[in-house]
């Protein structure tokens, strides 16, 4: 990439740090950016992943503003972007600089999606079991 040249999230080379859009959360137009640097349309986004076009015109938009995690997950695996970025910018993680921590949550995230439904309740409840016990 040349130097100065924006990348998908809005950043450059020479400024590693996250656009003042994305950092006040505007994953939406991150995704955008990274859909339309690829070139793609919302179709071949909605072909890719099955989500209707629609949904992820809204997502782009900020017409919604919680959208579903499992649909930042995919966008962000066919974008190649930091689900762990994302999702923290949407509030759904604290902020957390250990790249192993990002290295989990995309590990955990991923086995999760493997699942069936009985075994995601059944993980559902573990995870709140040590949760509990973590406070305790």
């Amino acid at each position: 990439m040349a130097r100065g040249a924006s990348s998908p999230t809005g950043t450059t080379n020479s400024d590693t740090s996250p656009a003042p859009d994305a950092a006040q959360g505007s994953v939406g137009e991150t995704l955008r950016r990274a859909r339309q640097y690829r070139r793609w349309s919302l179709r071949e986004v909605e072909r890719r992943t099955g989500r209707p076009n629609a949904y992820l015109s809204q997502i782009e938009r900020g017409v919604i503003r919680q959208p579903d995690p499992a649909v930042i997950w995919e966008l962000a695996q066919l974008y190649e972007l930091d689900f762990t970025l994302l999702a923290q910018w949407l509030g759904l993680t604290e902020a957390d600089n250990g790249e192993a921590t990002a290295d989990v949550t995309k590990k955990l995230i991923s086995l999760v999606l493997s699942l069936t439904t009985d075994q995601k309740l059944r993980a559902v409840d573990l995870l709140e079991q040590l949760s509990r016990h973590e406070r305790t």
